[in-house]
């Protein structure tokens, strides 16, 4: 279990992080999501002990980040951002440091190194200097550093950042894999577009938890307006004009943006049910069918996740 209770963070004099308190479960995979400025970075740094919290606590394992932080650090992997300038040292080198700073010694520290290797993409190029990596090698590079004690809790800043869509994929892949292994994994995501591999998702606002819950579009659909964008194929002009139309209208602020494709939104009373979404989608799709207009494609745009950080009409 991680809890953030009452969390207080400053830099440079100025509150970050405003007296937050969220709990992670074991085996949870967490997405942090909010604007730039939001604290996302700062949150996981706080966690990872990289940087000093000003008034309330972080515990893991009921181990303080406050009162016992090297503790906290044998049972974490941190991730920054990016990668800090090691000139001309081996890949290997670096991650045989980590690893040995870490109590592996032996043929289990080669094993680590290897495995590592193999996340970046360097099998048998351990030798390669880790400041002629592209970002996106650094970045797995990064990831596999983190991994070489087998920490019971990974926490990742930016995870996605730099990576192309194998390696972005890769990485989804091994956060899903560390959940079937009954690890935890923190990750604070700057593109707010949030993968299948996290259980949940906690929304940030000027330092301040706005909204967590489970990663699920109906945990969150609720209360809102959500946008969506439909591909009706030469006939996205009526299409608009039906869905607009005052009686019976199930959308609203709709537009049709070229000859096929048409955005819309959709408003949520608070009362509304969690399906309520995905249902009223269904019915302006039957309505559009019913009136002889093909629709191609139809889903929520940009992605839901990416929506709950855009400012609110």
């Amino acid at each position: 279990m991680i809890r953030f209770d009452r969390l207080i963070v400053e830099r440079s004099g100025q509150m970050v992080i405003d007296r937050l308190s969220l709990a992670v479960a074991p085996g949870d995979t967490l997405a942090i999501i909010g604007r730039a400025g939001a604290g996302k970075s700062t949150l996981v740094e706080a966690l990872a002990t990289a940087i000093p919290i000003r008034g309330g606590d972080i515990v893991l394992a009921d181990h303080s980040v406050r009162r016992d932080p090297d503790a906290v650090r044998c049972r974490l992997g941190y991730v920054p951002s990016q990668l800090a300038a090691w000139p001309g040292v081996r890949a290997d080198e670096f991650l045989a440091l980590f690893g040995t700073a870490a109590g592996i010694t032996g043929h289990g520290l080669q094993a680590a190194v290897n495995r590592a290797l193999d996340l970046a993409d360097l099998k048998g190029r351990g030798g390669t200097r880790i400041d002629a990596l592209p970002a996106g090698q650094a970045k797995l590079l990064l990831i596999g550093r983190a991994l070489v004690h087998a920490p019971d809790v990974l926490v990742l800043d930016d995870p996605f950042g730099s990576l192309d869509p194998r390696q972005r994929q890769s990485v989804e892949r091994l956060i899903g894999d560390l959940q079937l292994g009954g690890r935890t994994v923190v990750a604070a995501i700057d593109d707010a577009r949030v993968p299948d591999c996290f259980s949940h998702l906690a929304v940030l606002g000027e330092g301040r938890l706005l909204q967590d819950g489970p990663a699920t579009f109906a945990a969150f659909s609720a209360g809102r307006a959500w946008r969506y964008r439909l591909h009706c194929p030469g006939q996205a002009e009526a299409a608009a004009a039906l869905i607009a139309r005052p009686a019976g209208r199930l959308a609203d602020r709709v537009e049709a943006l070229d000859d096929t494709i048409l955005d819309c939104t959709i408003e949520f009373p608070p009362a509304a049910t969690a399906a309520g979404g995905p249902e009223t989608l269904s019915e302006v799709v039957a309505m559009l069918v019913r009136a002889g207009i093909a629709v191609e494609a139809a889903g929520l745009h940009p992605h839901w996740t990416e929506q709950l950080v855009e400012p609110t009409a």
